[in-house]
């Protein structure tokens, strides 16, 4: 017998200053099936975090409140504590950081940001898949 979260769309956590940014990955990812909830800050985020269930978050690290690898620790903190399984992180940014540093954070994929979404929501409907 089916379960009830089995029938429910995966939900997505979207952490982005940028409120255009936020609107184009909503559209895009609701028009694939995905529940989004958009975040502008770290603090939105993390508030996110502790009040539902996300299956995937896709952050920028550039936020106008906490620097992006603060809020990946805060975020692996957060992930542990609330999630039976972990939570897989998708950072998504305009910066191309050195492979060394990007390696240090605790993300599970790495996008640059382009005009083209496809490799975003690739890494978001494989992550999502049960």
């Amino acid at each position: 017998m089916a379960t009830e979260a089995e029938f429910l769309p995966p939900k997505v956590l979207v952490v982005d200053a940028n409120v255009r940014h936020c609107l184009l990955y909503r559209m895009e990812m609701e028009a694939l099936g995905f529940e989004v909830v958009c975040a502008h800050n770290g603090r939105e985020a993390l508030h996110q975090l502790q009040h539902r269930r996300f299956n995937v978050a896709v952050i920028d690290v550039t936020l106008p409140d906490i620097n992006g690898s603060e809020l990946l620790q805060k975020i692996s903190t957060t992930r542990s504590h609330f999630y039976k399984n972990r939570l897989p992180v998708i950072i998504n940014t305009a910066y191309p950081y050195p492979k060394k540093q990007r390696q240090r954070w605790t993300a599970d994929a790495f996008i640059l940001k382009s005009s083209n979404l496809d490799e975003l929501m690739g890494k978001v409907t494989l992550f999502t898949k049960p």
